[in-house]
């Protein structure tokens, strides 16, 4: 025993007070994940990081999910990826013009034949009330003719998107492919998406708007205020290196870089009504909380600022008597606000809350014209977002 105590000490102080030192901030590192993992279990609030592992058992995945400086670890991998010259990191992948994605499997034709039966068995409903009804799709950031993909990638999220669009004009649904209309527009794909997250840019969302807008009044003869649909009747507001996306988040801030975030918000009155609350265009659609601080552990930039354009609006300065029904993702936060500017009334309803699209609902609201807006993951697994209940 007296020889194991001597080996003890002689350790001691061949590792010195370095030694020592380096036991204590282990030992402090411990402390410091213990108690954020505790503070998970009692609060249920994860970590902010958009990067959260599954691993063999409870405790592991919860430990690592919760890792105290997870992000300061997550920066420096990215960091050290770039300067090496990789394209791939916790399931994401560099584009070769660096922008990120997340890769998608191919989905079966069978699968994309039940979602397109299913739309138009809507379309088939809408059309006996005399509702047009447009399925949109959002673009996808690996452009379609512009793929960029590094040598070895695969990805087949341009290709579900053109098979379902396919099955659709098989079925008569009348679509438009944001993709084509970039194209065929001569903008550049790239420009309209973030670089570290999958939604399209605030720009991306007013020039999408337009788009609608134009379907809408063909097929409404619908009166809009002229202003409403003119950029140069906006404020551009830019907050430069603002915003680290749902794919940043997984890679660091260095990995990528972090995006430019523009909100975009009109210089004419506004009076808009939800429920019993009316107010301004900025006070009941703009949430600038997110705004006020840059904060590159949180991807909520996009969703925050724009979130609550998601919802059911009256504009109490609308030219026209026109109700429009949305069907949509978290693309739509970008496109509603001005939606919201142009018609009497917007009604949303979630992509995943779909089955609320029932035949008493169109009774009830009467709406002149259903837009659907989906972005390409909504292509893939179950029917989320073509459960309606007709």
């Amino acid at each position: 025993m007296k020889t194991f105590f001597r080996e003890i000490k002689r350790v001691c102080v061949q590792i010195g007070p370095y030694g020592l030192l380096f036991a204590m901030l282990l030992g402090v590192f411990g402390f410091q994940n213990a108690k954020r993992v505790f503070y998970f279990w009692i609060s249920d609030e994860p970590d902010t990081n958009e990067w959260n592992v599954s691993l063999g058992s409870k405790g592991e995945t919860d430990y690592v999910s919760n890792f105290w400086g997870k992000m300061q670890f997550v920066n420096l991998n990215g960091l050290m990826r770039r300067l090496t010259g990789q394209h791939e990191m916790n399931g994401v992948v560099k584009l070769d013009n660096g922008y990120l994605l997340t890769t998608h499997p191919r989905e079966t034709d069978e699968a994309l034949q039940i979602k397109a039966d299913l739309l138009a068995e809507l379309d088939s409903f809408l059309d006996q009330k005399g509702i047009p009804m447009l399925f949109a799709v959002s673009p996808y950031t690996c452009g379609k003719y512009d793929p960029c993909l590094p040598a070895g990638v695969t990805d087949y999220g341009n290709d579900n998107i053109d098979r379902f669009l396919d099955m659709a004009d098989m079925h008569g649904t009348e679509y438009m492919d944001f993709r084509e209309e970039i194209y065929c527009d001569g903008l550049d794909h790239y420009d309209m998406m973030y670089r570290t997250d999958h939604h399209w840019t605030t720009q991306a969302g007013f020039y999408a708007y337009t788009k609608l807008l134009a379907w809408i009044q063909a097929h409404t003869q619908t009166v809009i205020d002229g202003k409403v649909a003119d950029l140069s009747n906006y404020t551009l507001t830019t907050y430069h290196n603002w915003h680290l996306g749902s794919r940043g988040q997984r890679t660091g801030k260095y990995f990528a870089g972090m995006d430019d975030f523009v909100l975009i918000t009109p210089d004419f009155e506004t009076s808009i009504r939800a429920g019993d609350v009316s107010g301004t265009f900025t006070e009941m659609l703009i949430d600038d909380e997110q705004l006020q601080k840059r904060d590159a552990t949180s991807r909520y930039t996009y969703d925050y600022v724009l979130g609550r354009s998601n919802g059911n609006y009256v504009n109490l300065m609308a030219p026209n008597d026109t109700r429009v029904l949305v069907v949509t993702d978290s693309f739509g936060k970008a496109v509603n606000p001005y939606l919201i500017l142009s018609f009497r009334e917007i009604r949303t309803i979630i992509d995943l809350h779909s089955y609320e699209l029932s035949r008493a609902y169109i009774e009830d609201y009467k709406p002149d014209v259903v837009i659907l807006l989906y972005y390409a993951e909504y292509l893939e697994g179950d029917n989320r977002g073509f459960s309606f209940s007709l």
